[in-house]
């Protein structure tokens, strides 16, 4: 069972945009995705849906956070953030594919490796017309064996091929994905991360 399913109504004429991202663990990704569903809901344009899965025993959580932005994400806890296939990655992909199919979005949207995996077979599978993947980091270089390494950059690369706008937050991380071979260069798209300065703003006003 997906767990905060909210209310899918539609209005006519929105953009119908569904974020994955694999958990809302303490980071940045967190904090981006939040925004980004917060300030498309703000625009009449849209309609944005963030679905997640679970943290790490050891993480802690922003939904909290997200909350507060008036974000309550759809949570979907066989989404695990580990670059590891087991059998609750087939639970999480039917149940992604599922809402997918009945919020019918004219856009999905990833974030991270786990999330990009299943949130793009998921949008193939129920013919979502846009898909986009962001890549706020990887773990393709470095991280594991030779073997799993060479297996992961082969799985990114098919990845790409099903995704119409490749994103990456930086140009280093970019010019990494580029000199892998997980896509040219002209496949992507460089957009670097946006901050809430509000806090900001109002440590400073109440310090002056």
């Amino acid at each position: 069972m997906i767990r905060g399913t909210g209310d899918a109504e539609r209005g006519p004429g929105q953009v119908r945009v569904l974020r994955v991202i694999a958990r809302l663990n303490v980071g940045g990704p967190a904090r981006h995705v939040a925004l980004l569903n917060a300030g498309m809901d703000r625009d009449p344009r849209f309609r944005s849906w963030l679905v997640t899965g679970t943290e790490n025993p050891s993480e802690g959580t922003l939904l909290q956070y997200a909350q507060d932005h008036g974000v309550e994400p759809l949570v979907i806890p066989e989404i695990v953030g580990q670059a590891s296939f087991a059998p609750r990655d087939l639970v999480a992909l039917a149940k992604l594919t599922a809402l997918t199919r009945r919020i019918r979005p004219h856009v999905m949207h990833t974030h991270t490796a786990k999330a990009g995996f299943l949130g793009r077979l998921a949008a193939r599978a129920a013919g979502v017309p846009v898909v986009l993947h962001t890549y706020h980091g990887h773990v393709l270089s470095g991280y594991y064996s030779r073997a799993k390494t060479r297996a992961l950059q082969a799985m990114e690369r098919g990845l790409a091929r099903m995704s119409d706008q490749l994103i990456a937050v930086s140009d280093r991380v970019r010019d990494d994905l580029v000199q892998m071979g997980v896509a040219p260069v002209e496949r992507f798209r460089v957009v670097p991360l946006g901050l809430d300065l509000a806090p900001l703003f109002d440590f400073l006003c109440t310090n002056a």
